[in-house]
């Protein structure tokens, strides 16, 4: 770090005047299937993502953040911060037909901020659940909600199709009441909207929580999955092919997006009291089911499996609070640790929270000389699909696989090198015009820093990793590729895990997971999909 910045981030830790008294505005963003490789900071040039990069490049960009690999499982573990397994949600999603939530149980990370002072909003993606009311966000602990229930929609009609059954159903909310003002309209467009419109008539003077769960860039349904405005197609007319191109614009409107909410805080007055946290929920399906074609180049795997490619999620935390900005962090950090590390920074004591998985890593981002607080992360155990997989230190484990190893491959691609970085686009982002400025030399120095290297080749004495027929070892420190099994190496290491995934094993709770019901079909509500077994019996 240069001296002068140094200086800089010690005047910050030392003389942020009134403002640190008040309880920081939490702006906490959820991306949806987002690849590593989706992002410019990380090392792309075929992306255009100027005020992601901005945002990242001005806060910390989390390199070694761990989500889960699937859509409901983050989500419970991000508003719970428990692991999966502590509440039924280790398998798979919930089905938009299927009778069953995120456990009522359970105390969310709004109901935790509202008696701090907090005003919770939620934006975006819900996927914890709509059987029944009760499971839906105006009723777990957010004032408001809009958006809509399910997994994915139309970007554009916003109806939905079922995953299983032949169902077809519009799902768009405000609040309890649906939507139907929106039809041709763009899903990212309209979220965005709402959330400037709630950060416009916020009073600052009172803490907000908003969470903002992006559609994009899940892909839409399966008739047609990849959607964008037209005219953000056509600026990636040298893009080829049509399809890449179109997710290429896709991940343009998220960025426009991350512009457009920065401008708002800061016309509100509200930028400088904020946390700003950018999150993928897991790793890009780039072949497999509701495939977007996102890119998670290097990393083996993709979306709902237990390689780095699914888990190891694009991140960045921005604040005017951090000690030192402006860098790339390595240390370890999964999605069950926003619960107290934005509580603490809201000024409450983690003990309020129970029991529960996610550490506090506030005083490490804002304290000079803190350690490293997480070691371990369970990324899952799931009898089911028959696979666990754990990460100790710089070791990672993983017993069995999904779908029979048949995404268990190395996908994406590697970066083009025919299109060269938009440095000038970073620059004149509408981030930086709102936050304080960057110089090129600095942009090029964070942006080489976050880049992942990994061996190009398999070793010849490399034990091939066969996850079905025996577990496989990792030193992802040395080998964040996955391309070097030392399982057998280390006989120690291993029963040092073993033992530990089996103490998580006999405090996990069975997946939650139900049978898809007929009785979820729109057709009897109106087109729409519902809360179906509190209406069940008018039908």
């Amino acid at each position: 770090m240069p001296l002068n910045a140094f200086w800089w981030s010690l005047f910050v830790v030392f003389f942020r005047g009134s403002s640190s008294t008040r309880r920081p505005h939490i702006i906490f963003i959820l991306a949806d299937d987002l690849g590593w490789s989706d992002v410019g900071f990380h090392g792309s040039n075929d992306v255009r993502t100027p005020n992601i990069d901005a945002l990242a490049y001005s806060g910390l960009i989390l390199n070694s953040h761990y989500s889960e690999n699937l859509c409901s499982p983050s989500r419970a573990a991000l508003l719970t911060g428990k692991y999966p397994i502590r509440n039924g949600m280790q398998h798979n999603v919930i089905v938009d037909s299927a009778p069953w939530g995120l456990p009522l149980d359970e105390k969310l990370l709004p109901e935790h901020l509202n008696k701090l002072g907090y005003v919770s909003h939620a934006v975006g993606k819900w996927h914890l659940g709509f059987f029944k009311k009760a499971y839906t966000p105006i009723y777990r602990g957010f004032a408001s909600h809009y958006g809509f229930w399910n997994s994915h929609q139309d970007y554009f009609s916003h109806q939905v199709q079922a995953s299983f059954l032949p169902f077809e159903g519009l799902d768009m909310r405000d609040n309890m009441t649906v939507d139907r003002s929106t039809k041709g309209r763009y899903t990212t467009r309209i979220l965005t909207e709402r959330a400037e419109k709630l950060i416009a008539a916020h009073n600052a003077s009172s803490p907000m929580f908003l969470y903002f769960a992006h559609l994009a860039t899940h892909a839409g349904n399966f008739d047609d999955p990849l959607q964008a405005p037209q005219e953000a197609i056509d600026m990636f007319s040298s893009v080829r092919p049509l399809k890449k191109r179109i997710y290429t614009a896709m991940v343009w409107e998220l960025d426009q997006s991350i512009g457009r909410l920065v401008a708002a805080l800061k016309r509100q007055n509200m930028l400088q009291d904020s946390i700003i946290a950018f999150v993928s929920d897991n790793g890009a399906p780039t072949t497999g089911l509701y495939r977007n074609g996102g890119n998670n180049w290097p990393f083996k795997g993709e979306k709902n499996t237990p390689w780095e490619g699914a888990l190891r999620t694009v991140a960045i935390l921005w604040s005017s609070s951090l000690a030192f900005p402006r860098r790339v962090v390595n240390h370890l950090m999964h999605l069950t640790d926003w619960m107290p590390t934005l509580y603490t920074a809201a000024g409450g004591n983690v003990r309020d929270l129970g029991r529960i998985d996610g550490v506090n890593h506030w005083d490490f981002f804002t304290r000079i000389g803190r350690k490293q607080p997480r070691h371990e992360i369970l990324h899952n155990i799931d009898d089911i699909y028959q696979y666990s997989a754990m990460r100790i230190g710089p070791y990672k484990y993983v017993n069995g696989t999904t779908f029979l190893g048949c995404l268990d491959g190395w996908y994406g691609t590697e970066d083009s090198n025919t299109r060269k970085y938009n440095i000038t686009d970073v620059l004149q982002s509408s981030v930086l015009a709102s936050l304080a400025r960057l110089s090129e030399s600095e942009v090029l120095r964070i942006r080489e820093t976050s880049k992942v290297r990994c061996p190009s080749l398999i070793k010849d004495n490399a034990q091939l990793c066969q996850p079905t027929k025996q577990p496989c070892l990792f030193n992802i420190h040395k080998d964040p590729c996955e391309t070097n099994n030392i399982y057998g190496k280390s006989k120690k290491l291993i029963e040092v895990f073993e033992k530990r995934l089996a103490e998580f094993r006999a405090d996990q709770v069975p997946p939650g997971n139900k049978k898809t019901e007929k009785a979820a079909d729109p057709k009897y509500f109106n087109g729409t999909w519902t809360y179906w077994r509190d209406l069940e019996d008018s039908v």
